[in-house]
């Protein structure tokens, strides 16, 4: 799956599952992303970062693999208080579970074997590629985002 339509599962994803959500994006810095408000109000912006299957190349039309869904996973309840973490096991949750067949699985960064300083989320996809979802910014509601990837325990 390409980066732009990631974005629109995502997107459609995240507002099935009763989320705000919208097309997030800074020029040629960050040029697809979203950001999604979580419930309690919670405001979380995300990249969307890919690496393309062997042999695929963007100006040609994209040729979808299409194998089994993921098993589905369950999907955290979220407090008024959500650890990034717990934001990164719903979201990759609600698209693990969203029944895309095109996608072979989705790992979170925190489960690593050796997690790495940034947070989010990665997804497989039957045909080789990847999509990579760090997490660049979060506020809690009412509240202004602070600098790029210096995100807050908890939101």
């Amino acid at each position: 799956m390409r980066p732009q339509r990631f974005q629109q599962f995502a997107l459609d994803t995240y507002q099935a599952a009763g989320l705000a959500a919208e097309p997030w994006e800074e020029k040629t810095k960050r040029p697809l992303g979203i950001v999604v408000t979580l419930p309690g109000g919670s405001r979380l912006w995300h990249a969307i970062n890919a690496q393309a299957r062997d042999g695929d190349t963007y100006d040609q039309p994209e040729e979808p693999v299409e194998k089994d869904a993921p098993e589905p996973v369950p999907v955290p309840e979220l407090g008024a208080r959500i650890r990034i973490a717990d934001a990164e096991h719903y979201l990759s949750a609600l698209l693990n579970n969203a029944g895309n067949r095109e996608l072979a699985g989705v790992y979170c960064y925190s489960d690593r074997e050796q997690p790495g300083s940034t947070r989010g989320f990665g997804l497989h996809f039957h045909s080789g590629a990847r999509i990579f979802v760090p997490f660049v910014r979060a506020a809690r509601a009412g509240q202004s985002p602070g600098k790029d990837f210096d995100l807050p325990q908890e939101i």
